[in-house]
């Protein structure tokens, strides 16, 4: 991996220089480079411009899963399953059971990006942190160039490859992404092809929570061990194809302030073919170690194999009055068809040890709508909706809309979103079928029903974002203290608040981010009741005479605190998390320091976590059994070129 690392930063230095000297000579440089990403929105219908993260701000900040939410319960090495503090940042979409606790790491149809510029545009990310034998390190490139002023061609790899502090858990994950774009004024086409490869060394935890004091961390006795050498692992391969074709809708070229826009009537044929496959693999080398308490197929080694694989075809009609027209009406409708592929090995009907491999093909209908008004740039609303009609989803349904206004204008600019929906949601297939070496259900579980209400206070000028939401489930699916899934037969309430509020004084910084939470029923879903994030730091630009260049620098420390609560335990035979009232986590606060520095395109980062190791006792978990890391140096740096 090392030498992976440095080959592919010496690939990169000529263009770094050449970059650099670019950048310094940018002011008698007399053509602008413009280069714009973006993603599509959740319907696959528009456009929705992403700022290019190129800002000196928190970029210590490196991890993937820091970018969609502060608040994080991990397992105390960064690559390895997580779930989302934040109950309305969890998935319950039937569809990513499998990949739930990973998602973030891979690429997958949610977080595609795209990007079209007018020169070829290149990043490069590398940190590396602790020692050599308990190395964290990733890498992230990504590369993008116009061919022509329309096609865009590019590609995206991450990779994580951390050792781990403790025994037996390693994270290898890679993700990588080929993908291309068309955009002309009638006729538009997006396609990306990603594989995702996620591997995951399973210790189970430490053995005894009372010895770290009394150990170096590799020396910590874990629950699977040498013998078990236990490992997860999913593959994931997605593909994406979307074309859209639009009629009428002249665009202005004459008015400045509008052009590109349309200005008739348009209406857009839209084709999406999607396929994913999956395949996730645990494997323990020594079943019978007592962890587990149940085998169920017993050939000395446990292999458990879930596959699934799905083929979406979506063709929808939308149509629209004028891109600036005062009054913007737009009504969408399509229809859309999935086949499903299902397979495990399970174990045999006779219970003798033996194990079988099954398979199930399935298929779902569903018809789905839009609906939008905008009145002017500051007000507007949008409903959506989704109902399947026949299949293997009959009667699940979901509808889901929101209302934006927005006051004043320039710095005094705030916005008000208020949103709600409603969804009717079978479980996931494997939550009503599943066999395994250690875990076998058969369940029959009634489609769960949710109403959700909430909206979101934003005012850019003074980084301020307050928001809240509020949630009513019935028929509630969840994993029970025995980790096997269970309905609960009343229903679940949950309400959150979220603020984000950042301070300056002078040079001054204090960002801070804030959840308070509280569920009906902590007996089945617990939640901290506050959880915080915290930076404290000084910024400062230094200006030099002699290079007519200019370092930016931020110099600080953060905290990250959860109030205490029965945190869900980490299952590694299903890669679930799942209830449990025995061990209290958390009231344990986290601090970092760090140093980021940008200078032009080029921005680097120092960093200490956790300085206060053993300073306040030895109860750092964010999950049962599963110590948070302990102090470690750690450093990085991202390069951005326009050739």
């Amino acid at each position: 991996m090392k030498g992976v690392l440095v080959y592919i930063t010496l690939l990169f230095l000529p263009l770094y220089l050449s970059a650099q000297e670019g950048q310094s000579n940018a002011g008698k440089d007399s053509v602008r480079h413009v280069t714009r990403q973006y993603r599509l929105n959740e319907t696959y219908t528009a456009l929705v411009d992403v700022p290019l993260d190129t800002l000196i701000n928190t970029f210590h900040r490196y991890r993937r899963t820091e970018k969609i939410s502060p608040f994080l319960q991990e397992l105390g090495n960064y690559g390895l399953p997580y779930t989302e503090l934040d109950f309305f940042d969890r998935p319950f979409n039937p569809e990513v059971f499998i990949y739930r606790h990973l998602r973030h790491y891979m690429h997958h149809a949610g977080n595609k990006l795209y990007v079209d510029t007018q020169v070829p545009f290149t990043e490069l990310k590398w940190t590396f942190g602790d020692d050599r034998k308990l190395a964290e390190q990733t890498l992230g490139v990504r590369h993008s160039q116009n061919v022509n002023p329309f096609f865009n061609i590019g590609l995206d790899l991450n990779i994580i490859y951390s050792l781990g502090e403790y025994n037996y858990q390693k994270a290898d994950n890679r993700a990588f992404t080929l993908h291309s774009s068309y955009l002309k004024e009638k006729y538009k086409a997006f396609v990306s092809w990603s594989i995702n490869n996620l591997k995951a060394y399973e210790n189970g935890g430490v053995a005894d929570t009372d010895v770290l004091d009394q150990y170096d961390t590799r020396d910590v006795p874990v629950n699977l061990g040498g013998l078990s050498e236990a490992q997860s692992t999913l593959k994931n391969m997605n593909l994406q194809l979307i074309q859209k074709y639009t009629l009428g809708g002249a665009v202005n070229h004459e008015d400045s302030t509008n052009a590109g826009k349309k200005t008739g009537l348009s209406g857009t044929f839209t084709h999406i073919l999607e396929f994913e496959k999956g395949h996730r693999l645990y494997t323990d080398n020594n079943p019978t170690s007592g962890f587990y308490d149940s085998v169920y197929i017993d050939n000395g080694t446990t292999y458990d194999s879930l596959y699934n694989r799905v083929l979406t075809n979506t063709l929808r009609f939308d149509f629209t009055t004028g891109e600036n027209a005062r009054f913007q009406l737009g009504i969408g409708a399509g229809v859309i068809n999935e086949l499903y592929a299902f397979g495990q090995i399970v174990p045999a009907v006779n219970m003798d040890g033996s194990a079988d491999t099954l398979g199930w093909q399935r298929s779902s209908n569903a018809l789905v709508g839009t609906l939008f008004n905008n009145i002017g740039d500051k007000f507007g609303w949008r409903a959506d909706g989704k109902l399947y009609f026949t299949g293997l989803r009959a009667g699940d349904f979901e509808v889901k809309g929101s209302v934006a206004k927005t006051f004043n204008e320039g710095k005094r600019r705030s916005k008000i979103i208020a949103r709600g929906g409603v969804y009717n949601t079978g479980p996931a297939w494997w939550l009503n079928n599943w066999g395994s070496y250690h875990f076998m259900w058969s369940n029959d579980f009634t489609r769960q029903f949710r109403i959700e209400a909430g909206g979101t206070y934003s005012f850019p000028a003074i980084r301020l974002s307050a928001g809240i939401d509020y949630a009513l489930i019935s028929n509630m699916l969840y994993f029970n203290s025995e980790a096997q899934p269970a309905s609960h037969d009343g229903a679940v309430s949950v309400i959150s608040a979220r603020l984000d509020k950042d301070f300056s004084f002078w040079k001054f910084r204090f960002d801070n981010s804030l959840l308070v939470q509280k569920a009906s029923h902590s007996d089945i879903l617990d939640l901290p009741l506050l959880s915080a994030r915290s930076a404290f730091y000084f910024n400062h630009e230094f200006y030099f005479d002699i290079t007519d260049g200019q370092l930016q620098t931020e110099l600080g420390f953060e905290a990250e605190y959860n109030t205490p609560w029965y945190s869900d335990a980490y299952m590694p035979s299903t890669g679930v998390f799942y209830n449990q009232r025995e061990i209290i986590t958390g009231n344990y606060p986290v601090i970092n320091v760090f140093l980021n520095i940008k200078l032009k395109r080029t921005r680097i980062f120092l960093g200490f976590d956790h300085v206060n190791h053993g300073l306040m006792g030895y109860d750092y978990f964010a999950s049962p059994y599963y110590p948070m890391p302990v102090r470690m140096f750690k450093y990085g740096l991202a390069w951005t070129f326009y050739n």
